[in-house]
């Protein structure tokens, strides 16, 4: 039983009154809602999708959401020291680690296929997380941190290009979008150095509500989809059906095991950032095994694999509001949304550069507290080595995309499409590579 008592939101446990649970809440949906929505209108492009079936896919994305996070909040216990789930504060969404070879697979197989190896790859990924209190020594600081900051500096470029209005705009780059987004941007600053209480703890709401009345004086907001959306609607479960290719799913497989050691950052992040210390091997194994195991389920509710979301720890880390509570509450508000579709419609309706300027700053948090894990541990020239090159390999090879042009189509999807996943690699294999400092063979034993 829950001490209803604690009503502190700085607490794990604590249950803050809904008055202050809801627009915290709402506040981590706000940072993920669009990013989470993106990967289901890209594959639905790929696949050709009617308006319908696109409508179906975003709200089972919210719902999928949902269900991911109140997992990690709400584990269940089962015995010999695994759960499903973390009971950390994070949130979850879509992916973006498997959002290119989503869309490779439904331009040329079909959604249906992309369900099915999301579905096998899932239950077999659960392993990772029952094997990861072994493995876990491969993955000290220095590579969680690489890992975290990769992620911190790869997604820099996603929040100026949405301040400045989103890329493909007609309106991209203009003065009233700058205008807009840093506008957001200065009261989250602002709240954040000279705000109290509730006021500093809802910076980035409230500086989304002031960017969302500028945007709306600028009269960049299109109301139409409110008006058109449905109140209340079921999604369909298979509603693609379900197809079995073994190529794809061994890709899968491979996707979930990056995605694995990518959550493990993130669930460092709310840790360190939030509860002043180090995730545990139970913390870590459950939420593996619970993000495994609800990306496989929610395959059959039409939902792509999820992870934590990086801007979500960073928002942990921010204002260090770490209460389960209200990230539940942020959960069951992505849920109601996938069931009206016009609450998912309203969110639907933020301009660009609103969410640009809100998310820049947790960005930043996110980078820096990918510093922060590096240097857990003496910050010697072996490290140094590790995080460089490991950086330099994973920045470079996406920025430089022609680089790898005559490799093959499999390794190009892997390693050429994201930061994360290459510096990732190479932070791992050069952590196993280099010969250990005396300190931290003395830490280890």
């Amino acid at each position: 039983m829950r001490d209803r008592s604690n009503t502190s939101k700085f607490d794990i446990d604590g249950i803050p009154p809904l008055k202050e649970a809801f627009p915290l809440g709402l506040q981590h949906v706000l940072a993920m809602f669009v990013p989470n929505l993106v990967p289901m209108m890209l594959v639905s492009q790929a696949a050709n999708l009617d308006q319908y079936h696109t409508t179906l896919l975003i709200q089972c994305a919210m719902i999928g959401a949902g269900i991911a996070t109140l997992i990690q909040e709400y584990p269940i216990t089962l015995g010999g020291g695994y759960r499903i789930g973390s009971r950390l504060p994070v949130m979850l969404g879509l992916t973006y680690v498997f959002m290119p070879t989503c869309i490779a697979v439904a331009g040329q197989y079909g959604l249906a296929t992309i369900f099915g190896a999301q579905l096998v790859g899932g239950l077999v990924a659960i392993l990772f997380g029952v094997a990861f209190k072994k493995v876990r020594k491969y993955f000290p600081p220095v590579v969680t941190g690489t890992v975290v900051l990769s992620l911190g500096l790869s997604v820099f470029s996603i929040a100026i290009n949405n301040i400045a209005g989103g890329v493909g705009s007609a309106a991209y780059g203009s003065y009233r979008n700058w205008i807009v987004g840093m506008s957001v941007v200065l009261v989250v600053l602002f709240l954040q150095q000279f705000g109290k209480g509730l006021a500093k703890d809802s910076a980035i709401l409230l500086g989304m509500v002031v960017g969302y009345i500028i945007a709306f004086g600028f009269n960049m907001i299109d109301f139409s989809p409110i008006r058109e959306a449905a109140w209340f609607a079921i999604p369909k479960p298979l509603a693609f059906g379900l197809e079995f290719r073994l190529d794809v799913i061994v890709m899968f497989i491979l996707l979930y095991f990056i995605v694995s050691v990518q959550i493990v950052g993130d669930f460092s992040v709310s840790a360190m950032g939030g509860l002043g210390r180090e995730a545990t091997d139970e913390e870590l194994t459950g939420g593996i095994i619970g993000n495994s195991l609800t990306s496989a389920l929610t395959a059959l509710l039409n939902n792509f694999p999820t992870a934590t979301y990086s801007q979500n720890s960073g928002l942990v880390a921010l204002n260090k509001v770490v209460s389960r509570h209200v990230l539940g509450v942020g959960a069951m508000i992505l849920f109601v949304a996938g069931l009206c579709p016009k609450v998912g419609a309203a969110f639907s309706t933020i301009p660009n550069p609103v969410v640009g300027g809100g998310t820049l700053v947790v960005f930043s948090m996110i980078a820096m507290s990918g510093v922060s894990l590096v240097n857990m541990q003496e910050f010697t020239a072996r490290s140094k080595l590790i995080v460089g090159v490991s950086l330099a390999f994973g920045l470079g090879i996406v920025n430089a995309p022609q680089s790898i042009a005559q490799f093959s189509e499999t390794f190009k999807l892997l390693f050429g499409q994201s930061s994360v996943v290459l510096a990732t690699t190479v932070a791992v294999i050069l952590n196993l590579v280099f010969p250990k400092d005396k300190e931290l063979i003395a830490e280890e034993q």
